[in-house]
């Protein structure tokens, strides 16, 4: 006997009141979160979000916290602290939107509170900080600007770099001696690029002695081997002679003497070896340091490279003519009290683009503000023999 079908409403009835309704998971997780425990969790899951896995899952997941009550905005902040690159942008896109649809009700105080705390996550902080900035526009301008002023020596580096600018603004209508003053101030605790480059050139231009590179801490004194192959990529994962392989120092005898007149530090091996492609060579740095511990060697190069620091592989990146930045890559390395050996690796390929001519390269060692730590003696009685 083939029972008659019965109509979907009382199915549905049926189910809920004998509790067995089963809700499609991607539904549920687009309700609202019910409790603030509920809510971190959901951004700690976001938070750990890792490429492109789990798309849909993650924009409903997204869309969930886009509805979060104003007391639960702080404490979900707590998420970025292990937050992937990836992570971190799902997670913004979704208390973005909440500090948005709130509008009045944003927490501002609280928010406040949470900036001021340096302990808290960088990134969160600047992220509250932003949020500060834009609720009303005026209303609170004045408020996002007092933060700032215990911030020019800020772990977040964003917060910092808004100190600064704040600093330099506020002395723009002062006297050369006061403007001076906040400049040198502002020099001392800058951490980007470009904004110490614009302190540079004023102090530059108002009588001071100081150059880029110098400021900046780029390692400007090198040896540099002769060319070797690197035919159809071989040579990257080729140990060659100056790759030691018990932790000493690779034999420059013989090498040329290399001194960077480049504002970036650059050294351009073309002009140092020779110009031609599938070739790969190895740079040699002695540098000081004023104190044994980890320091970030960062490193630039439109090439393949890799770098050792006290025979010690630090990093490697075979990557061919993607960027040139200044810090393009970053790693931490132990150094010793004194001087330190350091060996990069640089890699020309075989495209023949006139784009994919440069071979060169430019590093640096910084604190994690970006501050120089080592220090260089120029390469004496060096000979300039290949």
């Amino acid at each position: 006997m083939i029972l008659p079908r019965l109509p979907v409403v009382i199915s549905l009835g049926f189910a809920i009141a004998c509790g067995v309704l089963v809700v499609p998971a991607s539904r549920a997780e687009s309700l609202p979160p019910q409790s603030v425990r509920e809510a971190v969790a959901i951004c700690c899951e976001l938070a750990h979000a890792a490429g492109s896995d789990r798309q849909s899952k993650l924009a409903v997941m997204t869309d969930s916290i886009s509805s979060l009550p104003a007391a639960w905005i702080v404490p979900c902040l707590s998420a970025f602290a292990a937050a992937t690159p990836a992570g971190a942008n799902w997670l913004r896109s979704g208390l973005d939107r909440a500090v948005d649809r709130l509008g009045d009700a944003v927490p501002v105080d609280e928010l406040a509170a949470f900036v001021g705390d340096a302990t808290q996550t960088p990134r969160a902080r600047s992220l509250a900080f932003v949020w500060i900035k834009a609720w009303d526009g005026a209303r609170d301008e004045a408020r996002a600007a007092a933060l700032l002023d215990s911030m020019i020596d800020d772990p977040s580096l964003d917060l910092r770099r808004e100190a600064v600018e704040k600093l330099l603004v506020s002395v723009a209508q002062a006297s050369e001696a006061t403007q001076r003053d906040a400049y040198r101030r502002g020099l001392a605790s800058a951490s980007d690029v470009d904004q110490i480059e614009r302190i540079v050139a004023w102090l530059s231009e108002h009588g001071e002695q100081m150059d880029v590179a110098t400021v900046l801490g780029f390692v400007r004194n090198w040896r540099v081997s002769k060319a070797f192959d690197n035919a159809q990529g071989v040579g990257f994962a080729k140990a060659y002679p100056p790759e030691a392989k018990d932790g000493c120092a690779a034999d420059t005898t013989g090498w040329k003497t290399v001194e960077s007149a480049d504002k970036h530090g650059g050294i351009d091996l073309n002009a140092a070896v020779e110009l031609k492609k599938g070739v790969l060579a190895y740079a040699v740095a002695t540098v000081e340091m004023p104190h044994a511990g980890p320091a970030e060697v960062r490193i630039g190069s439109p090439c393949a490279v890799a770098v050792w620091v006290n025979g010690k592989p630090v990093m490697a990146h075979e990557i061919y003519h993607s960027s040139e930045a200044i810090d393009q890559y970053v790693a931490t390395a132990d150094f010793q009290t004194g001087g330190n050996t350091v060996m990069v690796k640089c890699c020309q390929n075989e495209q023949t683009d006139p784009w994919a001519v440069d071979w060169k390269f430019q590093l640096r060692i910084c604190n994690a503000f970006g501050k120089p730590l080592a220090t260089q003696k120029k390469n004496v009685g060096d000979s300039d023999a290949e």
